[in-house]
C-alpha cells in the first residue's frame, strides 16, 4: 500500500479515536446528547446482551509483580466501554510487590472490588475467610455466562463448599489448545551469521558462541523475567526440550503449577528427574561461558523488552514470547525501521535425541490461565458480574481484543471482524501503542483464536499479524494439555500447604546456586543435597497428596487419554 493510502487509513482511524474522545468528554452529560451519523457503527443501538450490563465503576488489583496497568482511558476499546456501557475500571497498582500488597489489603480489610489472581491457595484462603462473593445466584439471570464458559469448566472451578467464586481468564470451551511460549531469533544477526541450523542444544551453543565472537555488545541468549521470585523462565524453557513430553509446569513450585514429574500413575520429585539435571547443566554452561545476561534472574520485564526492541538479544526464550507486549512489540518496532529486521519464531530447541514433536514449552489448561474474583468490598457485585458476563462473550471479546467497530473493521461476519483498510495499512508501532487488548481479564480463548485465524486469512501476506501467525504455526502446536493437573495447590494452612511453602523457599535458593555452579561436579552435588533437603521438608508427602488430586481429576475429565 502506498504512503498516501497509508496516511489516509491512519487518518480515518485517528478520526474515529477523536470521536471516541469527544464521547468520553461528554459522558457525564449522558449518551443521548451525542449525535452520530445514522450509518456510523458507534451509532448502532446496543445489543440485547450489552443492554444487560449495569453501569458500574470498580477497582481491580492484578496480583502479579510484573504487571503495570495502562490508563483505562487511553485505549479506544476501554473508552468505548465507558461511553457505551458506563463501566469504568480503576487499576490498583502492585508497585512490583504484589504478594505484600495483597497481604496488606487483607490485613487492613481494604480489599479492592475485584482481584485477578492464580487459581488455588489465595482464592481459597479468601473464600474461607468470607471475603469473596459467590456467583451462583447470578447464573440464572445471566445464563450466557455458563453457556460461554461451559458447565464442565465451571464445575472444576467450584470451591469445597460447592459454590462458584471464580471467573476464568483465557479458558477453553472446545477441543483446541493454546500457548505463547517460544524461542525468538533476531533476524538481522541470524542472516549475517549465515542462517545456520537451529534445532538442537548443540546447534544453539555453537550459534551463541558465534554471536559472542562477532557481536560483543549483544546478549547471545536471554529469557523472560523471573516471576514471583521462583518461576525461572530460563529453566522452564530449556527443560521443555530436555526429554520427550516435558513442560515447564512439571518443575515449577509456583501457584497453579504442578511441581511433580508424571511417572506412571504417580508424580515424582523434580530433583530426581534426569531431564532436570540435563537442563541445569546446560543453563550453568551458558552462564559459565558468558552466553547469557549476568542479571538474568533479576531483570524486570521492562528491562528485557527494552533490549528486545533495540535488537540487543540474539536468541530469546519466554513463556509469552509471541504476545503483544513482548515479542510482537519488539518485532514490529525493529521491522518498522528495517523490513528485513525483527524477530522470527523458531521451533522449540531440544536436546539431541529428543522427538521435536514432543517438546512443549507451553502448557494449556481448559480452565484458563487465572481467575477473577469479586470481593465482599464491592458495593454492587451483580453490576460487576453483568459486565464480566458481557466481556467474556464473543461480542465483549471482539470489542476488548479487536477494538470497537468502525476503527479497524466496519462489519462482522460469523463473529469475525472483517479487516478494513485502516487495519491492513496500519503502522505497526502506532497500532501497538493503542494497547488494544489491555484489560481483557476474561479471555475467551476459543472465540479469540478462531476469530484471529479467520481474520488473518482475509489479509494480504504483508499485513498478517505476527503473533497470530506464530501461534498458528508453532506455539499452539507445542503446547501440552495439562488440564488433568488442575487444583494441585493445597490450602496454605494445611500440612501440605506449609510443606509447599517451605519447598518454594528452598527452590528459590538452591536452583540459582546450581545455575551459577562453577562446574558440573559442583552442580550434581548441589542437586543431591537439594533432593535430600526436599525429602526432609516433606516433599514425598506433598507428592502423594498431589498424586491423589491428579488421579481424582482424571476421573472427572471425560476426554482424558493416557498419551496426553
Amino acid at each position: 500500500m502506498g504512503t498516501v493510502n497509508l496516511l489516509m487509513t491512519r487518518s480515518a482511524a485517528l478520526l474515529f479515536l477523536l470521536v471516541l474522545s469527544s464521547l468520553s468528554a461528554c459522558s457525564d452529560s449522558g449518551r443521548s446528547e451525542i449525535t452520530l451519523p445514522a450509518g456510523h457503527p458507534s451509532a448502532v443501538p446496543l445489543s440485547e446482551l450489552a443492554a444487560k450490563v449495569k453501569p458500574v465503576q470498580f477497582t481491580v488489583f492484578v496480583n502479579y509483580d510484573w504487571y503495570t496497568a495502562p490508563d483505562w482511558e487511553a485505549g479506544p476499546h476501554s473508552r468505548w466501554i465507558t461511553d457505551h456501557l458506563k463501566v469504568k475500571l480503576l487499576p490498583v497498582p502492585s508497585s512490583g510487590a504484589a504478594a505484600q500488597k495483597l497481604n496488606a489489603m487483607i490485613v487492613s480489610d481494604q480489599l479492592p472490588d475485584v482481584l485477578v489472581m492464580d487459581r488455588g491457595k489465595d482464592v481459597e484462603r479468601l473464600q474461607k475467610a468470607g471475603k469473596l462473593v459467590a456467583l451462583d445466584s447470578y447464573l440464572e439471570q445471566y445464563p450466557e455466562f455458563a453457556r460461554t464458559v461451559g458447565e464442565n469448566t465451571l464445575n472444576m472451578l467450584r470451591s469445597e463448599d460447592g459454590r462458584l467464586y471464580q471467573i476464568p481468564n483465557w479458558y477453553i470451551n472446545g477441543s483446541g489448545g493454546s500457548g505463547n511460549a517460544g524461542f525468538l531469533v533476531e533476524k538481522r544477526i541470524y542472516r549475517e551469521l549465515g542462517s545456520p541450523k537451529l534445532a538442537t542444544w548443540d546447534d544453539l551453543e555453537a550459534y551463541l558462541q558465534q554471536v559472542q565472537r562477532k557481536y560483543p555488545d549483544i546478549v547471545p541468549i536471554d529469557f523472560g523475567e523471573t516471576r514471583d521470585g521462583v518461576e525461572i523462565q530460563m529453566i522452564g524453557m530449556l527443560y521443555s526440550g530436555a526429554a520427550d513430553n516435558r513442560t515447564p509446569s512439571f518443575i515449577s513450585p509456583g501457584s497453579g503449577q504442578i511441581f511433580g514429574v508424571p511417572s506412571g500413575i504417580r508424580l515424582t520429585s523434580v530433583y530426581r528427574d534426569p531431564a532436570f539435571l540435563e537442563t541445569l547443566q546446560l543453563a550453568a554452561r551458558l552462564v559459565r561461558q558468558g552466553l547469557t545476561s549476568p542479571d538474568l534472574l533479576t531483570e524486570t520485564r521492562d528491562q528485557v523488552l527494552e533490549k528486545l526492541k533495540s535488537g540487543r538479544i540474539a536468541v530469546f526464550g519466554a513463556y509469552d514470547a509471541v504476545v503483544e507486549g513482548i515479542g510482537r512489540e519488539a518485532n514490529n518496532q525493529l521491522s518498522a525501521k528495517d523490513p528485513l529486521d525483527g524477530y522470527e519464531l523458531i521451533w522449540p530447541l531440544h536436546r539431541e535425541g529428543v522427538d521435536p514433536g514432543k517438546v512443549y514449552p507451553s502448557g494449556y489448561n481448559t480452565l484458563g490461565w487465572n481467575v477473577n474474583v469479586i470481593t465482599t468490598a464491592a458495593r454492587d457485585p451483580e453490576a460487576i458480574f453483568s459486565y464480566m458476563n458481557w466481556a467474556t462473550s464473543p461480542e465483549g471479546q471482539r470489542i476488548l481484543f479487536f477494538g470497537p467497530e468502525g476503527l479497524f473493521y466496519d462489519k462482522v461476519e460469523d463473529g469475525v471482524p472483517i479487516p478494513n483498510d485502516s487495519y491492513i495499512g496500519r503502522d505497526l508501532k502506532w497500532y501497538d501503542d493503542l494497547k488494544i487488548g489491555e484489560f481483557n481479564w476474561y479471555g475467551n480463548t476459543s472465540y479469540i483464536d478462531a476469530a484471529k485465524a479467520q481474520r488473518e486469512k482475509l489479509l494480504p501476506a504483508g499485513a498478517r499479524d505476527w503473533t497470530t501467525l506464530g501461534q498458528a504455526n508453532i506455539t499452539f502446536k507445542t503446547s501440552m494439555n495439562i488440564t488433568e493437573f488442575s487444583n494441585l495447590d493445597p490450602a496454605p494452612a494445611s500440612e501440605e500447604g506449609l510443606i509447599l511453602q517451605k519447598l518454594r523457599d528452598q527452590y528459590a535458593q538452591v536452583v540459582p546456586r546450581m545455575i551459577f555452579a562453577a562446574s558440573d561436579e559442583e552442580l550434581r552435588e548441589l542437586l543431591k543435597a537439594a533432593d535430600r533437603e526436599a525429602s526432609d521438608l516433606g516433599y514425598d508427602r506433598l507428592l502423594a497428596w498431589k498424586t491423589g488430586v491428579w488421579q481424582s481429576n482424571l476421573k472427572k475429565i471425560k476426554d482424558y487419554t493416557p498419551e496426553q
